[in-house]
């Protein structure tokens, strides 16, 4: 397997690509990294093919946006552009499209008049809960050709892999 100089990500976890060090067990194979590179290769496919599904209904940058806010319920224009990686401008025109749709809601913050936070309005609450069940469909699906040790430790690992971000 061919490692590029510089991969893509955050720079914390070139090392662990690049020499094989990982926080439990600094010994992880090739053979390991080309098994978890596969499987997350089916996972993603899986994903994408949902998320392409979805692409009639919602365009991805939008449908990763109602995602975050839902998550963290409200926040303010900075903190869902840094969140997503985009510039406030352009943000804050994503948010208008989704204003427009009826699917956010822009509203003064309690603490200043300046500040205006985003939250989802009912429909868009409605909108990210149905996309949730699509995804977590598609997400049994595929667990289902998995044994049941399997998903166990797929679910140990990915929940590892979760709270090391």
């Amino acid at each position: 397997m061919l490692v590029p100089a510089r991969p893509p990500g955050p720079a914390k976890y070139h090392t662990r690509l690049m020499h094989g060090n990982t926080a439990h067990d600094p010994a992880t194979t090739p053979t390991e990294l080309d098994s978890a590179e596969a499987g997350l290769s089916v996972l993603i496919e899986e994903w994408q093919r949902a998320v392409e599904e979805l692409g009639s209904v919602l365009p991805p940058g939008q449908l990763r946006a109602l995602l975050i806010i839902e998550k963290v319920g409200r926040l303010n224009l900075t903190g869902l552009a840094r969140k997503l990686g985009a510039s406030p401008s352009a943000t804050s025109r994503l948010c208008d499209r989704l204003a427009v749709a009826g699917l956010l809601l822009r509203e003064p913050a309690p603490s200043s008049r300046r500040e205006i936070t985003l939250q989802l309005s009912e429909s868009g609450q409605r909108l990210v809960s149905w996309i949730r069940d699509r995804r977590g469909e598609t997400l049994a699906r595929v667990l289902g050709s998995m044994s049941p040790e399997g998903r166990r430790d797929l679910a140990r690992g990915l929940s590892e892999l979760a709270g090391s971000g």
